[in-house]
């Protein structure tokens, strides 16, 4: 998996229209989406609450893998789900988090 993770950042690290083409946003979208779902073994509600605020401050409070704390789960009564991303699936967030807010400004 981690060989098409590095295809899919460098498709679309690339390309400058991401954050104005909603195909191409949503597709990346739905990508990641994939990735928590199939490999990180997480719950599609886990996926579906994820929010872009989430991941950047997972992202700030560490420099090794991002552990993302999902507090919207249909479990977290009992404690919030945590997804850990790998490296290269660290990009494709941190690429999808810029082009988010580059998207809802436009």
């Amino acid at each position: 998996m981690t060989e098409r993770i590095k295809e899919t950042a460098e498709k679309y690290n690339g390309t400058g229209r991401l954050g104005k083409d909603i195909q191409e946003y949503n597709t990346l979208m739905r990508y990641l989406i994939s990735i928590v779902i199939f490999g990180y073994f997480q719950r599609q509600s886990v996926a579906q609450n994820m929010t872009v605020e989430e991941f950047v401050r997972g992202k700030s409070a560490s420099d090794g893998p991002v552990v993302i704390i999902v507090s919207d789960d249909k479990t977290s009564a009992q404690a919030p789900a945590q997804v850990t991303t790998e490296p290269e699936a660290d990009k494709l967030f941190c690429l999808y988090a810029k082009r988010s807010v580059n998207y809802y400004k436009s």
